[in-house]
């Protein structure tokens, strides 16, 4: 492959920022400093910002609910070409093993599904649903072949995994060096708390949001954090809502205990005015768990992230239409399927309400949104960074470019964004891959299914930032 020579911008990485050159050669970073030149390609970057690309590890695409009898709007052609246009250049998705179903099996339909399709780099989450005799055996399997993390929800349905099981499974990732990523939410509490609403006539997309209170978040990651303790193995903390919740994750670090975080855009750019009753049945778009929270929260919560309390930040992007699957909820809101799109719009929204307002810094940036997701999902340093020898995947944004977001504009099939009317900076002008350019000014250039899955590597608890 000819040398790309990324010239003039400021390079922005986690630990640092400057006026510099970026050498591209056979997909690989070959050289970052100023002065250098090429026989190949040059990109002028001047005035633009240059940095490792998106790294957005929870996303839910081609993604069922079997209850409800419906899939994410978004398949791995469509998903993977939006996160392209929004500065993406990796994801980990999610396989879903169905009960009484080998974990191995579930990896290689998910990779099946992937593989044609993805126009960026790839590895998914195994959710594991059913811990048994063989399905624990196949931990140290999946571990190897790069697949180390392995999603647990503490509520939803069939999907739960009881404490019991959940420690086994904690016990098995700590001897393998696998990382739990934990959906935390009271399943009993949750359970009671809808079946209290149903039964007052409670039924619509507004009650969703007091079924599903920060009380109900915070015990459970307090619980779940109690059992890593107990096992030894380190933890992942998915969506954290509140800074009550990421307190539990504070006390739990000053321990030493290997425990992260994330939260996600909508936790930091939304809030519970949203699910005013007043705004009818379209407050449904809102619905995901755990809900958006209140102002105060909001604010308490950018605390976390200004501080270091969390770790990252991912879209949890779960892209369900309004029409014909959210408004399936219509007379019971434990109808609607749960979940938000937000895998083209995570970077500019951090970007515009984080670094342009003044709450992080441009590192901080890359670090929560890149370099953070690489070191926790056993991806450092071939992602992530710009480092020699890297991969070459790099986004270069006009800082000073400003775009309304609206349905219409994005990429993704679904059919409205929760951010409608809002202007953002931070798209990206050119997002490239592996060195090679797949979006450019607003256009993409990416063959379907040019993605390849990630090798990861085991988790070691001590590298976790």
């Amino acid at each position: 492959m000819a040398d790309l020579l990324i010239r003039g911008g400021t390079v922005v990485t986690a630990d640092s920022m400057g006026l510099s050159d970026v050498l591209i050669g056979g997909g690989k970073i070959v050289q970052v400093g100023n002065g250098l030149e090429t026989d190949g390609t040059v990109i002028d970057a001047t005035g633009q910002w240059v940095m490792p690309g998106g790294i957005d590890t929870h996303t839910h695409l081609d993604h069922p609910i079997e209850r409800l009898g419906v899939r994410t709007a978004d398949d791995f052609y469509v998903g993977t070409l939006a996160g392209a246009y929004g500065g993406v250049t990796t994801i980990i998705d999610f396989s879903l093993q169905a009960r009484g179903e080998s974990l191995l099996k579930a990896r290689d339909r998910r990779l099946g599904e992937i593989q044609p399709n993805s126009v960026i780099d790839y590895s998914f989450h195994t959710i594991v649903t059913d811990v048994n005799p063989e399905s624990i055996r196949e931990v140290g399997t999946l571990v190897e072949s790069g697949f180390p993390s392995f999603k647990v929800y503490m509520t939803y349905g069939d999907k739960k995994v009881g404490d019991g099981d959940l420690l086994i499974l904690l016990e098995e990732l700590a001897a393998n060096g696998g990382l739990a990523y934990l959906h935390c939410e009271n399943d009993c509490a949750v359970t009671h708390l809808i079946e209290k609403h149903i039964s007052r006539g409670e039924t619509g997309p507004a009650f969703h949001a007091s079924s599903r209170p920060v009380p109900v978040e915070a015990e459970a990651t307090n619980r779940a954090i109690m059992l890593a303790e107990v096992a030894g193995a380190p933890i992942c903390i998915a969506h954290v809502t509140s800074k009550t919740v990421a307190e539990h994750l504070e006390k739990a670090r000053n321990r030493g205990q290997p425990v992260v975080g994330e939260t996600c855009p909508q936790y930091l750019v939304l809030n519970d005015s949203v699910y005013d009753p007043d705004g009818g049945f379209e407050v449904a778009k809102f619905v995901c768990s755990p809900p958006i929270r209140a102002a105060d929260q909001v604010e308490a919560l950018w605390s976390t992230v200004e501080d270091g309390l969390l770790q990252q930040i991912s879209s949890d992007h779960a892209p369900f239409h309004y029409q014909d699957q959210k408004t399936e909820g219509r007379g019971n809101f434990t109808r609607i399927p749960n979940g938000l799109p937000g895998i083209e719009t995570r970077l500019p929204l951090m970007f515009t309400y984080g670094v342009k307002e003044g709450r992080i810094s441009p590192s901080r940036f890359v670090e929560l949104t890149s370099t953070n997701p690489a070191r926790i999902f056993g991806m450092y340093p071939n992602k992530g960074s710009l480092e020699v020898g890297a991969d070459a995947d790099v986004v270069i944004i006009d800082p000073e470019k400003q775009v309304e977001l609206d349905a219409g504009c994005l990429h993704s099939a679904v059919d409205y964004t929760p951010y409608q009317g809002l202007k953002v900076s931070g798209f990206p002008t050119m997002t490239l891959s592996r060195g090679e350019v797949i979006v450019q000014n607003g256009e993409a250039v990416a063959a379907k299914g040019r993605g390849r899955v990630v090798q990861r590597h085991r988790i070691d608890p001590g590298s976790l930032p």
